[in-house]
Order: C-alpha cells, then structure tokens, then sequence
C-alpha cells in the first residue's frame, strides 16, 4: 500500500489517529495489501521423480511438473503472485534453500515435526499411501503381505533425504535401509540384487512396476503408512505473510472442485 506524502497530511493529531486508524482496518480486512507490496514472486521448487505430485519431464528442456505444480500455479494466480519453478535440484538442497528462505515454497511434502518446527506447513491438497515393492525372489518365497518387523532381516532402498511419513520415520532406524539419488536408483537395485526391497508412495511405485524391466516386482497388499501431502513455505521468505491467505485459497479451491480436477487428470488408479 503506497503512503500519502507527508506533506498532504493535516498536522493535527486528530488526522493522523485517523490515518493511522484506517491503515491498520486495510490490513486486518485486506492482508494482501501489505503482502503484495512484499512478495511478488512465489519461488519454488520439488521432487524431481515424485509421480504424480512433483516430477521431471523433458520436452526439449527440463520441465517441473505433477499435481502439486498444477494446484501451485492455480493458487498463484489466485493470490496475484508469479510461480518461478526452479528445476533439477536434488532434495537436501531443497531443503537447505527452503531453510535459508532461498526459495518460497516447497512443491510437496509429507508432514513430520522436524518440518513443522521450521517450516510454515499448509493445509494438505492431497493424500497419499506409502507401500513396500518387493524383489521376485522375495515376493515369491515371503508373499506380498509383510510387516515392517518381517523386513528388518532384509535390505531396503529408499529415495536419499526423504521422509515417508511420521510413522515410518519413527521406525527406519530399526531396517537396514540403503539411502539412493533417486528412485530409478532404487528398481536398478533390486534388478541388481543388491536389495530386497524398496520403499515408495504408491502412485510413484506403480509408476515404476508399469516398466517391462521391472517385470516380477510386487506392491506390498497394506500400505505402510498413509500421509497427507501439502506445501511448505519458508518462515524466513518474504512471502511468509501469504500463509493465512495461501491456506483460505487453498481451502476455497478445494470447495469449488478445482483441485479434484487437476487430480482427476493423473492416472492414479492401481
């Protein structure tokens, strides 16, 4: 909100208790006003092989696309901001440049305490499940309904610096789980065996298992855990004021059916 000139203001106390009056009520009822005079760029970035939510694709350049970029640059537009997608950054240095205020807004993630004490956590826009793709030879000699517990003997494969949720989290210290780049590392693994099993939120696995070298591998029957998935921005960007805006947006969106139809978009059916 742009000021007066001080020397179009009245010097009496009276007119500037007014003034003052009236910028504070466009702030309570309108709290874009001092927002938008501070951020006016959404910076973001997300997962590079996160199918649906936040993925890779090339077309004749690196494109960032997935669910949580398609609802981003809906609620964008929403609150009058520019979307910058940042592209081909690996996890942990989102995370550092989400910590540093770097970049605005992580494009998905799963909600844990550790996130929750430094990041401002959205109201989530998606669900998902997080399951065990097991190797031919495991899945044929175990069967496909295996506890946690029953995995410990085995080794697991995981996406490096993720989480998969607060209760897998909770218990990953308990499993000889291998950390990779990515998770075409993870299915390379497997079909080298050099692991027993990898651990995937569903539509990203089955996204994998559609592939013919994969042949053999099986999706665990239960889920290991379920998780909502939501955006994350960083408390020391400027654009941190938009976070109760963000979220009513957020919520309206998913009111009026937007979000469901991005959603509906995606194949996400097993």
């Amino acid at each position: 909100m742009a000021m007066l000139p001080y020397s179009k203001l009245k010097h009496s106390s009276r007119h500037i208790l007014s003034f003052g009056i009236v910028l504070i009520l466009t702030f309570v009822f309108n709290p874009r006003a001092y927002a938008s005079t501070e951020c006016k760029t959404l910076h973001t970035a997300g997962a590079q092989q996160w199918f649906p939510y936040a993925f890779n694709e090339f077309e004749g350049r690196l494109k960032a696309t997935g669910i949580a970029f398609d609802v981003l640059t809906l609620l964008a537009r929403d609150l009058g901001v520019t979307l910058k997608i940042e592209t081909g950054l690996p996890w942990k240095r989102i995370e550092s440049k989400l910590d540093a205020g770097e970049l605005d807004i992580l494009a998905g993630n799963y909600w844990n305490q550790a996130r929750s004490r430094k990041w401002l956590i959205t109201a989530p826009f998606a669900a998902e499940e997080v399951y065990v793709v097991l190797s031919p030879s495991l899945s044929q000699t175990r069967g496909t309904d295996l506890s946690l517990n029953a995995l410990a003997q085995y080794i697991g494969v995981m996406p490096r610096g993720i989480s998969l949720g607060e209760k897998f989290d909770s218990i990953k210290s308990n499993l000889n789980i291998i950390e990779v780049k990515d998770h075409d590392k993870m299915y390379e693994m497997i079909r080298r065996h050099r692991a027993d099993y990898a651990v995937s939120p569903q539509s990203a696995a089955l996204s994998h298992l559609n592939d013919p070298e994969n042949d053999g591998m099986r999706i665990s029957q239960s889920p290991i855990s379920s998780n909502n998935v939501h955006f994350a921005i960083s408390a020391k960007s400027k654009c941190a004021s938009l976070f109760p805006e963000f979220n009513q947006a957020l919520s309206a969106r998913f009111k009026d059916g937007s979000i469901k139809q991005i959603i509906d978009t995606y194949d996400l059916t097993r």
